[in-house]
């Protein structure tokens, strides 16, 4: 048996190996027939042995190869049939063929080796891409990676075709190092026959080494849009232009070159796209910019963008300036926009004649004050005839960054008029130009103390200075609403009474008070004027009989507290003499008037009287006890000396008595008492 099934096994291999044998020879006669199909030698062909080694796979995409090539009537050499089909990167065969169609109908010198190169590269960019789409979840990256996929063979061949038909003379070294960088080829053929299109020729090189793909589009962009509006100029032209020294000359060398462009974008950060549309206004408001790059790339673009809206706006208006005295003296921003504003209104006031543009820009940095109230001043003095209260010198010295001098102008035409109408009215020209200058501000103050004085509060520009010096108010108004709006106030610490019945209690007061205006700062506090109350209230409670009545009469009781604090007294004046004044008068010069009094409610403490009696009697009961004592011990002293009497007598002593008297016993009680006396 074992015999027989070795032979069966036997039997088994060698069928096995004619039928290997017989299907490999079937397939390389049908790859040779499909070889000789297509037109080429197999006998005598010194590569043909070469595809024979080849992978069933890789001899059917070399097959593949040659077929597309014959269809698309290309001469393909057979060795670089052979490479194709080994080189896995390329996935699609047809579409590769196709591409090296669509090239070498516009450009023969370019070969399958190096579209061969190309096609590895895409490749290789997709699958990053794929990679790193999987790894981030991130929609706008998804859509960034759809792109790059998107980017494959043929795609490359017909943007190689298009800069071959538009004469772009791209390099393939510079194509190859594009698509290397993972840049969008097709993109940068289309923006070069764009800026061709519009009469630029682009040098791609020194943009694609040092410029992302983002920024050439933006730079090629402004580049087509300054060409159009005739502000561009290729950097050969300007680097000449730059050179002359004739003046007229050089009004055109300020336009804009790819080298600006490239140093604003890359090593400035700038907006090149705002910029230009910057320049583009610039020029067709026929502006001359005379200033150099480097002054340029010290302005960021919203400065830049101020400082062309600003000229604009001063040349509308008749005035120019020269940009140079503006980056000189470092005015961007807000302050450049107030002080073209203020040359402008000058010339519209009339006051050219005062003020020109240098005199302003020289006000702006000695004074750092705002040049539009100055130049508003100067017209409301002019208009108010107050030149000879105060000239254009005055406002000069009185100006500092933290003051507003239009205020002053305006505070001091109401101090004006009201010296010509009152008297004694506390609110003269002096005193206006002494607060502003301590202050910065004066109008507010002087509507403030008018206002005070309407509702009948006694305050003078003196008094809100020492006001707002004191810091103890944010504002003046705060202080005259404290003297006008009455508040209600909690009395600290009230004081703990008895009254007849001996029951104690402790009220608890609140008071509605209001700000004297006059004694704001002289005057005594809530703390003197809480003390006098609770003197008043400890005063009233004391005269009742008990805690029940006190209950009933709290709101009369108030009454009374109040009309005992306030009723006028025949004292001495406390502001000459404050140091002999009495408690009396505290009311009287107190910082706040008492509006109302009012005790709410009262806490009952302990009963006085009760605890009183109860410790009384103890005393008492101490007393008696003591007193016994002594009693017994003189006793006791009696019949011990007696003893002693006998002994000396010869007279036995009689215990029995002792016992008797109740004076031996552990606990003894006192006749008197019937208490028990520890020992």
């Amino acid at each position: 048996m074992d015999y027989l099934g070795f032979l069966l096994a036997l039997v088994f291999v060698l069928v096995s190996v004619v039928l290997a044998t017989i299907l490999l020879k079937d397939r390389k006669t049908k790859f040779s027939k499909s070889i000789r199909e297509l037109g080429y030698h197999v006998f005598g062909n010194p590569y043909y042995n070469k595809a024979k080694e080849l992978e069933p796979a890789e001899r059917e995409r070399l097959v593949a190869v040659l077929k597309c090539a014959r269809d698309y009537t290309i001469n393909i050499d057979f060795k670089e049939a052979i490479e194709i089909a080994k080189c896995k990167k390329i996935t699609n065969i047809e579409l590769f063929i196709y591409s090296y169609y669509i090239i070498n109908q516009v450009d023969a010198s370019f070969s399958l080796e190096m579209l061969r190169k190309v096609a590895e590269i895409l490749k290789q960019n997709a699958d990053d891409a794929k990679l790193k789409e999987e790894q981030n979840s991130d929609s706008a990256d998804k859509s960034k990676s759809d792109q790059k996929i998107r980017q494959n063979v043929e795609t490359f061949a017909r943007s190689w075709a298009d800069q071959i038909n538009a004469d772009l003379k791209i390099s393939y070294e510079t194509a190859l190092r594009y698509i290397n960088d993972k840049k969008d080829f097709s993109q940068l053929v289309s923006l070069d026959i764009m800026a061709k299109n519009e009469g630029l020729d682009i040098e791609e090189r020194p943009l694609i080494n040092q410029i992302d793909e983002e920024g050439l589009k933006l730079i090629i962009y402004a580049m087509i849009r300054a060409n159009s509006a005739g502000i561009f100029l290729d950097d050969e032209s300007s680097y000449r232009i730059n050179k002359v020294q004739n003046i007229n000359e050089y009004k055109d060398a300020f336009k804009i070159t790819t080298t600006l462009l490239k140093n604003l974008y890359k090593n400035y950060h700038r907006d090149v796209t705002r910029f230009t549309n910057a320049m583009i206004r610039a020029h067709n408001a026929q502006l001359w910019l005379n200033f150099s790059e480097s002054d340029l790339y010290a302005l960021s673009d919203d400065d830049f963008d101020n400082l062309i809206s600003n000229l604009i706006k001063a040349k509308n208006s008749g005035i120019t300036i020269d940009p140079k005295d503006l980056i000189l003296h470092n005015v961007s921003g807000e302050q450049m926009n107030n002080l073209i504003s203020a040359i402008i209104k000058a010339k519209a006031y009339g006051l050219s004649d005062q003020l020109n543009f240098n005199e302003l820009m020289r006000y702006h940095v000695t004074t750092g004050s705002d040049v539009m109230k100055f130049v508003k001043s100067l017209r409301f003095i002019r208009e108010n005839g107050l030149d000879l209260e105060i000239t254009k010198d005055d406002l000069i010295e009185y100006s500092r960054p933290d003051a507003d001098i239009y205020d002053c102008v305006q505070s001091m035409k109401i101090a004006s008029e009201l010296e010509a109408t009152e008297t004694e009215n506390g609110i003269t020209r002096r005193m206006v130009k002494k607060h502003f200058l301590e202050f910065g501000r004066v109008l507010e103050t002087i509507k403030s103390i008018r206002k005070a004085r309407k509702a009948g509060l006694s305050i003078d520009m003196v008094l809100a200075g020492k006001i707002i010096r004191s810091g103890k108010y944010s504002s003046l108004d705060e202080a005259i609403s404290w003297a006008l709006k009455p508040q209600v106030v909690e009395v600290k610490d009230c004081l703990t009474i008895v009254c007849k019945s001996g029951v104690q209690i402790t009220p608890k007061i609140n008071i509605t008070v209001r700000g004297k205006m006059e004694l704001i700062f002289v005057g005594y506090g809530l703390d003197i004027l809480g003390k006098r109350i609770n003197e008043a209230v400890v005063t009233k409670l004391e005269s009742f009989d008990d805690h029940e009545s006190i209950l009933k009469n709290l709101s009369p009781i108030s009454h009374e507290v109040l009309k005992m604090i306030n009723e006028e007294e025949e004292k001495r004046e406390i502001k000459t003499n404050p140091e002999r004044a009495t408690e009396t008068q505290l009311n009287k010069y107190c910082a706040y008037q008492l509006l109302d009094v009012n005790i709410y409610d009262i806490i009952i403490g302990q009963n006085i009287k009760s605890e009183l009696e109860l410790r009384q009697a103890e005393i008492q009961s101490r007393k008696r006890i003591i007193q016994a004592e002594a009693d017994r011990a003189k006793a006791e002293a009696d019949l011990r000396i007696a003893m002693v009497q006998q002994y000396k007598d010869g007279t036995k002593p009689n215990f029995n008595e002792l016992h008797k008297a109740n004076l031996l016993n552990e606990k003894p009680k006192s006749i008197e008492t019937g208490y028990e006396k520890d020992e």
